[in-house]
């Protein structure tokens, strides 16, 4: 078999493996996992060659580069924790839910290389699929108009794929796809991309997921901002920013299911006994698993508990003060991070967040800083990277936005095909 035809086999299988990565970050962790094993395989080995050519010839370079440095030194992170580790199986859990962060970034330059239509098509595609997805969540919205109402006005969510936080983030971050394909004019549209990103951001109040919501808004914003530096223009980003600020308005008058979790939120915040419901209801649970972390961080501040040991010291310190025996992380990445590995690791773990940051700077990338912003804030008020599906998100995605060209003041549409 020739080499020509290798390598055409190769970018197929790269787009298999990266569509049911992608459909499994949505639907599926099985699929998400098998997408993601392909993709690993793909670019560490040859058929011929065995060890990739191209993985060899391009490493030494890559690896030297600040995002797979940003990325492996979180699981690194964790490496170095192992010494203190009590409790094994939560540990070694750990090491391979993480383990996206070192392989990905370290296989990536083994992948096939994928034309400018190819890799817009990535985004666009992926972009529509969640838009598909989400209008069928909208249907079944309809369908039980009443009763998902009463469910939101509970604090329950909108029922929807999988995990209910991590779906509307994705949807959120679909909405910087879509603007991301339309920006390149992805198979020659532009206008019809910039659409399907006003439904996934419109969409995102009817979910009335407060995560998404944030980090959406926020993504937006820099976007805006950044879109403003990039053009070096800034009357319009003023429009857009007032604009935004006064959006949530219209949504609460307009769209029932934002209303009703919006005053939920304020019933929640109001509550008559939070000392009595804090682990119950939502808001107060995740500020105790904060304070809870934050103590611990306290009690061992140069090297923390151990990460592996984060599970057991939470649940020990939740019986003592009467919440069960079951307790909670810390729902703050950068808390968890500090109460599991000291200031160490929160030095690191903020330290890679800004080095990824920076990339987006320098390459004077709207939609990688709004991607980079949802992830962000994502992390400040859940445990993202502490689960298959967010670390698999936060390692794949930042590599595919980070790696393709950024974007040129006047870009060229693709051909249609």
């Amino acid at each position: 078999m020739s080499r020509d035809r290798i390598e055409t086999y190769r970018i197929y299988l790269y787009l298999l493996f990266l569509a049911g990565a992608l459909f499994g970050l949505v639907i599926s962790p099985p699929v998400l996992s098998i997408g993601l094993i392909g993709i690993v395989v793909l670019g560490l080995l040859d058929p011929l060659k065995g060890l990739n050519p191209k993985w060899r010839a391009e490493i030494g370079e890559w690896i030297k580069s600040p995002l797979p440095l940003a990325l492996i030194a979180l699981y690194v992170l964790l490496l170095l924790g192992g010494w203190q580790t009590e409790d094994w199986p939560y540990y070694l859990e750990r090491l391979r839910i993480k383990i996206p962060l070192l392989s990905l970034p370290l296989i990536w330059p083994g992948l096939p290389t994928l034309d400018r239509k190819t890799g817009n098509l990535i985004f666009g595609g992926f972009a529509l699929f969640l838009g598909v997805v989400l209008l069928g969540v909208f249907v079944n919205y309809g369908f039980h108009f009443a009763e998902i109402n009463e469910l939101i006005s509970q604090g329950r969510p909108m029922p929807v794929p999988r995990n209910h936080i991590r779906f509307s983030l994705l949807v959120a971050m679909g909405t910087f796809f879509a603007y991301y394909a339309g920006q390149r004019k992805a198979l020659g549209y532009q206008k019809r991309w910039w659409g399907l990103a006003g439904f996934l951001f419109v969409g995102l109040h009817l979910l009335a997921v407060r995560s998404g919501l944030a980090g959406a808004y926020a993504g937006v914003g820099v976007l805006i901002l950044a879109e403003g530096w990039r053009r070096g223009t800034w009357w319009p980003a003023a429009v857009a920013i007032a604009g935004l600020i006064l959006l949530p308005i219209v949504a609460y008058v307009a769209v029932p299911s934002f209303r009703t979790k919006m005053d939920y939120v304020r019933y929640e915040l109001l509550h008559r006994d939070v000392n009595v419901d804090q682990h119950e209801y939502s808001d107060e649970g995740r500020m105790t698993s904060i304070r809870i972390g934050w103590d611990i961080f306290l009690d061992h501040p140069q090297l923390g508990i151990g990460p592996g040991n984060l599970l057991q010291e939470t649940d020990r310190r939740y019986t003592n003060i009467g919440l069960g025996p079951k307790g909670k992380r810390p729902h703050n990445q950068f808390v968890s991070a500090l109460a599991g590995s000291g200031l160490l690791g929160g030095i690191i773990t903020l330290g890679s967040f800004l080095v990824l940051a920076r990339i987006g700077f320098r390459r004077r990338d709207p939609a990688y800083l709004a991607i980079w912003t949802v992830f962000f804030l994502s992390c400040l008020v859940e445990n993202t990277l502490e689960n298959t599906v967010g670390v698999s998100a936060f390692a794949l995605i930042l590599l595919l936005v980070g790696t393709r060209e950024p974007p040129a003041t006047n870009e060229q549409p693709d051909a249609h095909s």
